[in-house]
């Protein structure tokens, strides 16, 4: 009897075992792989994975393996085909641009996406940030679907990725999967910093206090936005907020968001309990404009990319090496 029902599974064993090779046989090298295993070795739950690949033809028809996933009809749901082929219009945008890999791995101190070998701003956090995240996701309530809140306690134990790979433009040099050096956007970024920290000897420091009532109208330093926009004539009655996004703040226990930059990134902490950082400071951001400039999504106006390039060159060092907080503070009662 054993034997019989075991017998009836071995079609859907055989099935997992070919899905389970074909993944395997579709990995590539994976960003911060070898990184969980560092780090939670010891733990009862532990995955490190390389990079589960998925290569695009001119069509928009996605392969795994050198298998097309259209000939897997009997393992994977239309569904999941349907979400996976992309149209002929997005490949070639993706083409034009020169945009031949995007890379998705997390490790155990973040997120990292790396567009054509090189990372853009992406999520970093530690293990008190992480918390301060889950308590949050547990203050929303309902508004968060119950998978987040299964996923994120076990977020830095799991290490996996995808690679996605574009057709190549022909005449178009191959862009490596990792790209390092004096030529990367990291090396460049660094060395626009140190330029022009050493021009004007430090870093410039903005810090800006902001009262809100329960109208929404606030107040900086004891003039209104009313005042404030009268003196510079900058719109800043635009930062009003609706009395419902007040009372929303009351309701979740929230008096204070601070919302802070620096050389390392964007960073966001609630009543003083900071949430995972948008890093900056390997060159992701001068990474991601660059991209957004040779793919046409920054321009207009005039401006072209030649034009603006230079601009981003001068702002982005400044931006990126100034001490900037804003501390918006909510009523309370």
């Amino acid at each position: 009897m054993f034997y019989m029902r075991l017998s009836r599974r071995v079609p859907a064993l055989l099935t997992l075992l070919s899905v389970a090779v074909l993944v395997v046989a579709g990995c590539s090298a994976r960003a911060g792989a070898g990184d969980t295993v560092a780090a939670y070795g010891d733990s009862s739950l532990v995955v490190d994975l390389p990079a589960i690949t998925i290569d695009y033809d001119a069509e928009g028809n996605p392969s795994l393996g050198q298998m097309p996933l259209a000939d897997l009809e009997s393992l994977l749901t239309p569904a999941v085909l349907a979400q996976l082929t992309l149209t002929k219009d997005v490949i070639d945008t993706v083409t034009a641009a020169n945009i031949q890999h995007i890379q998705i791995s997390n490790a155990p101190s973040g997120l990292i996406i790396l567009v054509n070998g090189e990372r853009i701003p992406s999520l970093s956090w530690d293990d008190a940030k992480l918390a301060n995240l889950a308590e949050l996701v547990d203050a929303m309530g309902p508004a968060v679907p119950p998978v987040v809140k299964a996923v994120l306690p076990l977020i830095t134990n799991v290490g996996a990725g995808v690679v996605v790979r574009f057709p190549v433009a022909q005449g178009a040099d191959m862009i490596p999967m990792v790209v390092a050096g004096d030529t990367s956007a990291a090396a460049q970024a660094q060395a626009q910093a140190a330029s022009f920290l050493d021009e004007i000897g430090y870093r410039p420091v903005i810090h800006i206090p902001v009262y809100y009532d329960a109208d929404g109208d606030w107040t900086v330093q004891g003039m209104t936005d009313a005042e404030w926009q009268a003196l510079t004539g900058v719109p800043f009655g635009a930062l009003r907020l609706s009395a419902e996004i007040i009372q929303g703040a009351q309701d979740a226990g929230i008096s204070q968001v601070t919302i802070r930059t620096d050389a390392e990134g964007i960073h966001v902490a609630l009543n003083d309990k900071e949430l995972p950082t948008l890093g900056w400071g390997e060159g992701e951001l001068n990474h991601a404009l660059t991209l957004a400039l040779q793919s046409g999504m920054v321009g207009g106006g005039g401006l072209d990319a030649e034009t603006l390039a230079p601009i981003l060159d001068t702002l982005l060092p400044a931006i990126q090496s100034s001490d900037v907080t804003l501390n918006v503070h909510f009523p309370t009662e």
